[in-house]
């Protein structure tokens, strides 16, 4: 059973009681094992805890009754989560996440919108269509990729920007001119696409918006994929896709330290066949754990670093630093692909016994690729980094 900080770190009051609140759903989610090792969705009595603990609205303002969490007090509690069962953590994490755009709305939309106790899921891939037609939209288009939508309340998706005329738009720089779409669920239609090798119950799937109109009040411009915020605080006012990526990060540290918490409790135990002791008298296994561990603490301190920085600048109001944003991205990227090798090791340290399937190694092996997999970590940001690094433009808005 893992520890409530396994670091050992002094946090408030409040991210504890989210971290120990996330750990209290260990024993339900080990009894719905087998529904989750399937998917596509969540089993809906986990996805009902999730709500009910305040799990998905760790990025909703205070004033909609979220928690407005620092980032790394977030991932402290996504962290929390993701050791028990990475689906479960991929979906809070993404709905919290979700829940961070109505800082963009007027308050009172966003209350109409969010202020029941719903959640946010959706897509940001600029797929769809958003027509102007007065003092709104007209909405249609198909989104991929829209993760534990089945249960979400309000969906939000990126459309390219069209005239009255049906013309796509272009901002000043001649980039495409972009507009997210907060809309109640019920008005979208959740197409059963998702089939995945790992994050298996993260419910993934596609979803279409057919002529919808909405108002102006409920979407926001994202001209280079930057929104002005409509609430207070600095988490509303931190870059749009930067945070996305962070957002998603910090289940890669859960599915890692779940890896070598099992590592250990198999390693009391287990003896190997032509063996005298268990496994962890063995000097590979020994070794394996040890550079698990070190592996994972170094990524999480640099992700906890330069995020706790880029976070700092914006509480003092100072202008986004595009050097520190670099940094944090090149955090986020080490920890997915950190969390990958983690896995591979304990997965390979634990022997036969990885690979039945009521062991967990096969599982978090499968979905820390999947999580690498993602758009956010893709090896071109190391690219933007470097160039940035080096004094030059980043070449992209979508950083």
């Amino acid at each position: 059973m893992p520890t409530p900080n396994p670091a050992n770190e002094t946090i408030d009051d409040a991210t504890a009681t989210f971290v120990a609140a996330a750990h209290a759903l260990g024993p339900r989610i080990a009894a719905h094992r087998d529904a989750l090792s399937r998917g596509p969705d969540l089993p809906p009595e986990i996805a009902d805890a999730l709500a009910r603990a305040g799990l998905t609205r760790l990025w909703l303002p205070r004033n909609l009754g979220g928690a407005e969490l620092p980032p790394v007090d977030y991932f402290r509690v996504i962290e929390a989560l993701s050791t028990h069962d990475a689906s479960v953590g991929w979906s809070a994490s993404i709905a919290s996440t979700g829940c961070r755009a109505a800082g963009l709305l007027a308050p009172s939309v966003a209350t109409d919108l969010l202020g029941a106790g719903g959640f946010v899921a959706g897509s940001l891939s600029p797929t769809g269509r958003a027509v102007r037609e007065g003092n709104g939209w007209r909405i249609s288009g198909r989104w991929p990729w829209a993760s534990f939508i089945t249960y979400s309340t309000v969906t939000v998706a990126i459309c390219i920007e069209h005239d009255t005329n049906g013309v796509a738009c272009t901002a000043p720089d001649g980039s495409p001119a972009l507009r997210g779409v907060m809309l109640p669920t019920s008005q979208v239609t959740v197409r059963n696409t998702w089939d995945g090798s790992g994050l298996r119950s993260s419910g993934s799937h596609d979803f279409d918006i057919d002529d919808v109109r909405v108002d102006d009040a409920s979407t926001f411009s994202l001209a280079r994929f930057e929104a002005t915020p409509h609430q207070a605080g600095a988490l509303y006012a931190l870059p749009f896709i930067t945070m996305f990526a962070l957002g998603i990060t910090a289940v890669s540290l859960g599915i890692a330290r779940g890896s070598i918490d099992a590592l250990i409790d198999l390693a009391q135990h287990k003896v190997a066949a032509g063996m005298q002791a268990p496994l962890r008298e063995r000097a590979s296994v020994q070794a394996s754990v040890a550079k698990a561990e070190l592996a994972l603490r170094s990524a999480r301190a640099f992700l906890f670093e330069t995020v706790d920085v880029l976070w700092t600048q914006q509480v003092s109001g100072r202008a986004a630093d595009m050097t520190q944003r670099a940094l944090a991205r090149m955090a986020s990227f080490n920890v997915v692909n950190v969390a990958k090798d983690v896995a591979q090791m304990c997965f390979s340290a634990a022997g036969g016994s990885a690979a039945r399937n009521a062991a967990p190694f096969g599982r978090q092996l499968q979905d820390a690729q999947v999580i690498a997999q993602h758009l956010a970590f893709a090896p071109e940001h190391l690219e933007i980094s470097g160039r940035l690094l080096l004094g030059m433009p980043a070449g992209t808005f979508r950083f």
